[in-house]
């Protein structure tokens, strides 16, 4: 069994200091807490990295190396990163260090870096081959998808589900390698191919003698050809796996590049809503000190108000004392100034008993009315709107506004790092040659149908021509045929036992992962379990016996999750599961059903989520005693993350 112990790095991603990770010898759940592009993919890649030299972006597919050197060691010219893991397997302790180093002071490719590997058994030192051999005994590259893996991963094990689908028939395989299928698959070719050479020894011996030479000849022409479309079979086979990877390849490619299309179209998007909030920003707060400049103004507006009351009542009372003194000069005058007319008679006599007491009259009052009419008058120009709404209006949009240009800068600094591994030069060749390889895999597939169909008619002649010899030859003949036939007899025995323990094994996994899918599911009244296919592609299985055919996402994550804990429980391999934010598709109740069950799925798992999708109250209540270790991932700046305990 492998189990991690330690994992060191520095220089890789994020962590531009030496930073470490040390899992707990108990079994049990490790959790690493992490906010977006604080380093939880690079732990998981620092790992697939230590063990195979390779780090996956999204679609699985390969980044530059060129692009793991951590950015703030990069602009202070340090170039390059390192890698520490000690693990143990079948009871011995191993330190396995891989590091990337620049060969140049200014790399800019891949080409560029040269990498080294060191493995310690102890404290010896294995050479390439040994190194070599007890890294593949420990971890083969070939099963890694069922230890170190995040939700994108999981979406391909739709896949088994579609029988004539490449990249299931690639995952249904990589399943059968992590249950030992392939080691008696070897063995079934192993018996073939032994059988194939008694035919041909048979032959051989039958064109010795004159009496069955002829058949002998023919029979030993029959067998060469056949191992000619045999070894021709296998060279198409070859070449159809490989011309199978480079198509899956490309379409990985060409996904992120969709991806990246879009990612590019968000970053142009952001960086114009920036300009934007710059430029309001900008002329909100030209409004604001305009509007600032009147504000004073609203200090004094009851005061004004007050002021211009008391102006006009006065002005008022000195219009009327006026008027009264034009009544009265026409009284006295008997001439109106005004009109210019002559006031006489009953006009007279009503106006002079209309004036008041002499001794009540004022004065002169057209000085008076003159300075009061002007007070009126100024205070009248004064401006006493209260704009301390606009004002507030104002200072609130110049925070949402520079807000926005925060949180649109952190989203375009994200983008970026994102677009950075792009590459417009593979995107132009994978076009380019996607088309080719299509085609040629249409012309290998045809080409091994026939060379299969050849096969099939010397298998014909080969049985036609050994039952003409039966009894016919020498004692040497005899023992050859006797022994071919036994050999194919075993071979077809062993054939079989690998078809009975096939299904053993799917059984196995079915019943496991039925298990791991009820405790993991919230519509445990609903469903029975699954059903498992040819390919391990798994069906939920209603309580009515009737298959769910309308599963969503979540339930398609949740059936990946229990295929993973089935394979891990019924594997001759096991070792530790790496999960990089697996809860992404899953409601509240899910997720905590699935945290309960992570336990169950291997003896050591290390899960890596951010806080906001999984809680540390929630992990601590569901997990319990099965909690190893918590660490989280603190931000230092936005090229540099800490791993620091938490107590």
């Amino acid at each position: 069994m492998l189990r991690l112990k330690r994992l060191e790095v520095r220089g890789f991603g994020p962590f531009a200091d030496a930073q470490t990770l040390d899992f707990p010898a108990s079994s049990g759940v490790t959790v690493v807490y992490g906010e977006n592009m604080r380093g939880k993919t690079s732990l998981l890649n620092a790992i697939r990295y230590a063990f195979f030299g390779t780090v996956l972006g999204r679609g699985s597919r390969a980044r530059r190396l060129h692009q793991i050197t951590n950015r703030d060691l990069a602009a202070q010219g340090e170039f390059g990163f390192s890698v520490a893991l000690t693990y143990e397997f079948d009871g011995d302790e191993y330190e396995l260090v891989r590091s990337c180093r620049p060969r140049v002071s200014s790399p800019h490719t891949d080409a560029d870096y040269e990498q080294s590997i060191l493995l310690r058994r102890g404290t010896s030192t294995l050479g390439p081959q040994e190194r070599d051999r007890a890294l593949h005994l420990a971890f083969p590259q070939e099963i890694s998808r069922f230890f170190l893996f995040d939700g994108e991963l999981l979406q391909e094990y739709e896949e088994l589900l579609i029988n004539e689908s490449d990249a299931g028939v690639r995952i249904s395989e990589a399943i059968e390698r992590i249950l030992g299928v392939p080691i008696l698959k070897r063995g079934r070719a192993h018996l073939t191919g032994l059988a194939d050479k008694a035919d041909a020894v048979a032959a051989r011996e039958a064109s010795r003698h004159q009496a069955t030479q002829a058949a002998g000849a023919a029979l030993e022409q029959a067998t060469e050809q056949k191992a000619a479309h045999q070894a021709e079979l296998e060279r198409l086979r070859q070449r159809l796996a490989a011309l199978t990877d480079d198509r899956a390849e490309a379409e990985r490619f060409l996904q992120s590049v969709q991806r990246y299309a879009g990612l590019l179209q968000e970053r142009d998007e952001a960086e114009d809503r920036l300009k934007r909030a710059a430029t309001d920003e900008v002329i909100a707060r030209g409004s604001l000190q305009r509007a600032m400049a009147d504000a004073w103004r609203a200090l004094l507006r009851q005061p004004v108000r007050t002021a211009r009351e008391a102006a006009q009542l006065e002005a008022e009372r000195e219009l009327g004392t006026l008027l009264t003194t034009f009544r009265i000069r026409a009284a006295e005058n008997g001439h109106c100034g005004t009109c210019d007319q002559d006031v006489t008679g009953d006009a007279l006599r009503r106006l002079s008993e209309s004036l008041p007491p002499i001794e009540s009259r004022a004065g002169d009052p057209i000085e008076s009315i003159s300075d009061s009419v002007g007070r009126l008058a100024a205070l009248n120009r004064f401006a006493d709107g209260d704009n301390a709404g606009e004002v507030r209006q104002l200072w609130e949009r110049i925070a949402d506004l520079t807000m926005d240009q925060v949180t649109l800068k952190d989203r375009i600094s994200d983008l970026n790092a994102q677009l950075s591994e792009a590459d417009p030069d593979s995107i132009r060749r994978t076009k380019a040659s996607y088309a080719d390889v299509i085609e040629k895999l249409a012309g290998v597939r045809q080409a091994i149908e026939g060379e299969t169909a050849k096969i099939a008619e010397q298998d014909q002649s080969i049985l036609r021509l050994q039952k003409t010899l039966e009894g016919s030859g020498s004692l040497s003949l005899v023992a050859a045929q006797g022994r071919a036939t036994t050999l194919r007899s075993a071979a077809a025995v062993l054939s079989a036992a690998v078809d009975e323990y096939k299904q053993l094994l799917r059984s196995r996994v079915e019943a496991s992962a039925s298990e791991f899918f009820t405790s993991m599911t919230t519509e445990k009244e609903d469903y029975a379990g699954l059903t498992i296919n040819e390919n391990y592609g798994l069906t939920i299985r209603h309580r009515d016996g009737q298959a769910e055919e309308a599963r969503s996402a979540g339930a398609e994550h949740v059936v990946a999750l229990a295929l993973m804990g089935a394979l891990q429980n019924n594997a001759p391999l096991r070792g530790p599961i790496v999960m990089d934010s697996p809860f992404g598709r899953l409601d509240e109740g899910h997720t905590a059903n699935v945290i309960d069950t992570l336990p169950l799925m291997a003896e050591q798992v290390v899960l890596l989520v951010y806080e906001s999708e999984v809680g540390r109250s929630l992990v601590r209540d569901r997990l319990g005693a099965s909690l190893a270790r918590e660490y989280v991932l603190e931000r230092v700046s936005s090229r540099r993350t800490n791993i620091v305990e938490v107590r």
